[in-house]
């Protein structure tokens, strides 16, 4: 019984019949390249439409990917067992085989569906190289490189990871081939969404870190201004382990961990350890809002220098004691001062280009938070 394969509802049908008619333009021949390419399924059924083409008598099509001189070649070669004389049979040796031709002299119908047929032995042979090899790559994953500049960029990766670049970041993926590990090497700050991949670990390189997952989410910061790689896990798990010692840790959903880098000669690093991670918006350069949850007005500068870079000095005890609540959807620097200025009764001031210092008395020790409705 003959092999069916599926036919896909958005198969070209009137592009692979002007194929068969040999009617192709050129850029009908790149359409049905790249049609090829998409799935190497596709090559198995247009197999299955040249033959029932052939069966139908219909005219030898103009074979694709290869030339009329590759089709005459194969021609050549076939014929002469096609159309080689009958000879009287004579006995064969013990270790000797008959060979007889397997058709008599062909008719010219026969002669151009049996031509048909050596384009089709062409194809058919070339199958297993075209899907196997560089042609449709399910050998090998292709390398990609990423770079953001000013703003924030969303990619896919080879393997259908997305990933969010935070500014000035940059990312390299490579992966030898569709067994072996897949590789990220990252400069700055990225979200990762790892797609799973049975035996596939999804490894992030740093300059001073390595992370190891399967299918997880996470976020790492790793610019190379600064002395310091952080993980932060939203699901999943994530090893996060130092190149340069034998010191690892575990990471779990809704932990972080922090490693820096050595400044001295002889300095030890402090171990990795997880930690909870206390500050939802570690993140909100990807998810472009800021959320605030009777937060100390400390949280909320640090969160400002590390969404946006700006630094917000706090000039007496007091604002430490103040909290805050509050929503801020496409933030801005200067929105979330302003409110946090009138929230705190306080007084802001710049002092350099994305430089501020907050000042006041500040609030009591008894609570008493600074409550801000959502701001859109």
């Amino acid at each position: 019984m003959p092999q069916r394969y599926p036919d896909p509802d958005d198969a070209p049908w009137a592009l692979l019949a002007r194929h068969l008619a040999a009617e192709t333009t050129p850029t009908d021949q790149a359409e049905l390249h790249n049609w090829l390419r998409a799935d190497p399924q596709h090559l198995k059924i247009l197999a299955t439409v040249t033959r029932a083409w052939e069966r139908a008598g219909e005219v030898a099509p103009a074979p694709l990917l290869f030339s009329a001189q590759d089709v005459e070649a194969a021609w050549r070669r076939f014929q002469p067992l096609m159309t080689a004389p009958a000879a009287p049979p004579k006995p064969a040796a013990a270790s000797e085989a008959v060979v007889r031709p397997m058709w008599p002299a062909t008719t010219s119908r026969w002669s151009s569906a049996l031509k048909l047929a050596a384009g089709v032995v062409l194809v058919a042979g070339a199958a297993y190289a075209l899907t196997t090899g560089p042609f449709f790559g399910t050998k090998k994953e292709a390398s990609a490189s990423y770079a953001s500049v000013a703003q924030r960029q969303l990619v896919r990766l080879p393997d259908s990871s997305r990933v969010w670049l935070n500014a000035h970041s940059q990312l390299r993926y490579s992966s030898v081939s569709v067994t072996q590990p897949r590789q990220v090497q990252l400069t700055g700050e990225a979200y990762f969404e790892v797609q799973p991949a049975a035996g596939r670990p999804f490894l992030v390189n740093t300059t001073t870190a390595q992370l190891r997952v399967v299918g997880t989410a996470f976020n790492v910061r790793a610019y190379a201004a600064e002395d310091s790689v952080e993980v932060s896990v939203i699901h999943g798990r994530v090893w996060l382990a130092r190149l340069s010692t034998p010191d690892s840790v575990l990471l779990t959903a809704h932990t972080r961990a922090a490693l820096h880098a050595t400044d001295a000669p002889g300095r030890v690093p402090a171990a990795l350890r997880a930690v909870p991670a206390p500050n939802a918006n570690f993140r909100a350069w990807q998810t472009d809002t800021l959320r605030f949850v009777d937060a100390p007005v400390l949280q909320v500068a640090q969160a400002l220098r590390a969404t946006f870079g700006t630094q917000l000095s706090l000039s007496g005890a007091g604002l430490q004691q103040c909290r805050f609540t509050g929503t801020f959807a496409h933030p801005q620097p200067a929105q979330v001062l302003a409110v946090l200025q009138v929230a705190t009764g306080a007084a802001l001031q710049a002092t350099g280009p994305g430089q501020y210092t907050l000042s006041g008395n500040g609030c009591s020790a008894a609570p008493n938070p600074a409550t801000n409705p959502t701001v859109n």
